[in-house]
């Protein structure tokens, strides 16, 4: 009788294992399933994010990146062909495409400096002749939001607008026929690259018109 009671248990214990082992092997499928989730949606965000800032503002990835997120695309079709997410592969794809968006987050970064410094150095420039002042700030400020991009297609529309009002104001300044020479002046004194052999008759004399004088200084390299 305690043989047969046992026997009992022991089945019992087995069957019980069983199921645990089971119910472990679905919390686990789940889990995967749910990085799997996650790192799609994170991608497509990301690609969303990448394609919309290049047909707005011209932003590109490296080729290195873009290698990065094509084969990433491909772990995903592979995954969803197969049926079956493995833990190893939820891992690998969680861990690379924080890599990437990392690589395209520090291009970005490179990218807006290359093109929001030398914007908001030349508003502040032209800012004492701006009939609207305040327009200025408005603009700088909105440019500004693409600092902080994260991938954000509002912050990237802030930038957008910003650039164009920046534009804008700089075009309504009328510069006249010494327009793109006074201004390409102005784009040197913005990126800190203007000498004494840039500062023409011309660019002098709109500079004193425009009572700019003593805005400018002269310093040595």
């Amino acid at each position: 009788m305690l043989v047969d009671l046992l026997d009992k248990s022991i089945i019992a214990m087995k069957e019980i294992y069983e199921l645990e082992k089971s119910s472990n092997d679905v919390r686990k499928r789940e889990k995967n399933d749910k990085i799997f989730s996650n790192v799609v949606n994170e991608n497509h965000l990301m690609v969303q994010a990448v394609t919309n800032s290049m047909s707005q503002l011209g932003f590109t990835i490296s080729q290195e990146t873009r290698e990065k997120v094509i084969g990433l695309l491909k772990s995903s079709n592979d995954a969803v062909s197969r049926g079956l997410i493995q833990e190893s592969t939820a891992n690998y794809m969680q861990k690379e495409v924080f890599t990437i968006k990392k690589a395209i987050l520090q291009e970005w970064s490179d990218y807006y400096h290359r093109v929001a410094d030398q914007k908001i150095n030349m508003l502040q420039t032209i800012k004492g002749i701006v009939p609207e002042r305040e327009k200025v700030d408005y603009a700088s400020n909105k440019i500004k939001y693409g600092a902080s991009w994260e991938f954000k297609q509002d912050n990237l529309d802030k930038m957008t607008k910003g650039l164009l009002e920046a534009d804008e104001i700089i075009n309504s300044l009328g510069f006249g026929d010494d327009g793109l020479e006074i201004l390409d002046f102005l784009k040197k004194v913005a990126s800190g690259k203007a000498s004494v052999h840039d500062l023409t008759s011309d660019i002098l004399n709109w500079l004193i018109e425009n009572n700019m004088t003593s805005k400018l200084a002269v310093s040595f390299k």
